[in-house]
């Protein structure tokens, strides 16, 4: 599951634990979250959290960074963090990062999520982004999800630029803006032999809206339609 909750706009966290719960994920990939926002809604759900410093254009208000965070039932190990962005300042909004975990689900059913949010700024742009994201990612026989905030708008060559790693785009609904949706910018990407079984976004609406500027977006898989393992979501 993948969620930019917009937390500078301070989310009521008790309403997205709610939305987590009910879509019972294995691991969630949220976008634009402080830290202390990230524990506090880890807390609420009694699940394991991990956060990356994005940047803090409220210096020296520190509580005010952003960044984003994996949360999950299950224990997080294995963690990494990325920056993607070259020569852009800790204080600007245009710094760019990745964070990535091994959700260690049960022995032989795990599962490794890297969450991200590219730039806004051309296309270009967003594939170094990817390219510097594929090179931290992992090596290793355990799936491998990444999900977050592309902002790709049917930019068909980005999610191609994914392919090396062996990821697709598991597809899905628009996602922004939340009142009205109209266009899609937050993905999940799932290994190419992955089986998808189910796809979720919200309709959107004013409660949504309430919440965040973008709806989140869950996929469930199976690694593959032979597996007997159970799907990942």
């Amino acid at each position: 599951m993948t969620w930019n909750v917009h937390g500078a706009a301070q989310p009521d966290l008790g309403r997205l634990a709610a939305v987590m719960v009910d879509a019972r994920p294995d691991a969630v990939a949220v976008q634009e979250i402080r830290r202390g926002q990230a524990r506090r809604l880890a807390t609420r759900l009694g699940w394991h959290h991990e956060w990356v410093f994005k940047h803090n254009g409220y210096w020296p208000l520190w509580w005010r960074a952003e960044g984003l965070a994996i949360l999950a039932p299950s224990p997080l190990d294995d963690v990494w963090r990325e920056c993607l962005s070259h020569r852009v300042g800790r204080r600007s909004h245009h710094r760019r990062v990745a964070i990535g975990a091994t959700v260690r689900r049960g022995i032989g059913d795990d599962l490794h999520l890297a969450d991200t949010h590219l730039a806004t700024n051309p296309p270009a742009e967003r594939i170094a982004q990817v390219v510097r994201l594929l090179a931290a990612l992992p090596s290793g026989d355990r799936p491998l999800v990444v999900a977050g905030d592309l902002n790709a708008r049917d930019e068909i060559e980005l999610i191609h630029s994914f392919a090396p790693a062996g990821l697709v785009d598991a597809e899905g609904a628009d996602t922004s803006p939340a009142v009205a949706p109209v266009q899609r910018i937050d993905y999940v990407l799932v290994p190419t032999a992955a089986e998808v079984t189910q796809r979720w976004t919200p309709d959107g609406g004013p409660s949504w809206a309430a919440l965040s500027d973008h709806l989140p977006t869950l996929v469930e898989f199976r690694s593959a339609p032979s597996s007997g393992a159970a799907p990942s979501r």
